[in-house]
């Protein structure tokens, strides 16, 4: 399965009239997300579905994805992305969709940093994604100690990189 990891793209601020959940897309953040899901179209294989945090800003973000990535794309939204999510029951929930060849999971940080270290085996990096940016992965569901292989990195105004060093220097050691 190849699994594209999304974090969303830039929101207002919460403020005591906005809760957290209804935090909204910037008009940047709209801009951003539009970029790079059309990127992420051009560069390979399109996603035929895509799951969500069914936070404001994550729906938004997994929408606009969904119409760059291709018409047949569907949008589902799931509480294993919400912040604080637990990643050994999404990584279970990842292993049951391997019929499905090509997945999106959009949602936040630092669980999505997290999900990813652990598909690739460092569960002692810390990986950071850019709000708005998207990581693809090989997922094999049926290894146990490294389920994933990094294949790019993509964040918003920046080129693909296909080297994990140079996507996350910090963590590369």
């Amino acid at each position: 399965m190849i699994l594209y990891v999304m974090r969303h793209a830039e929101a207002v601020d919460g403020s005591g009239t906005l809760q957290d959940e209804w935090r909204y897309l910037t008009e940047n953040g709209r801009m951003a997300a539009k970029k790079v899901s059309s990127s992420i179209a051009k560069y390979g294989p399109k996603p035929r579905l895509t799951i969500t945090s069914p936070l404001t800003r994550a729906v938004q973000t997994a929408e606009i994805a969904a119409e760059k990535a291709c018409r047949k794309n569907v949008v589902i939204a799931n509480g294993l992305l919400l912040p604080g999510g637990d990643i050994g029951e999404l990584v279970d929930y990842l292993k049951g969709c391997k019929d499905t060849k090509r997945v999106m999971l959009v949602g936040h940080e630092p669980q999505l940093g997290i999900l990813v270290a652990t598909l690739l085996g460092r569960n002692d990096a810390a990986i950071s994604l850019k709000k708005g940016g998207c990581v693809t992965l090989k997922l094999d569901s049926d290894s146990k100690e490294k389920p994933a292989d990094f294949l790019w990195y993509l964040a918003p105004g920046k080129k693909r990189i296909t080297s994990f060093k140079r996507a996350f220097p910090q963590t590369a050691a």
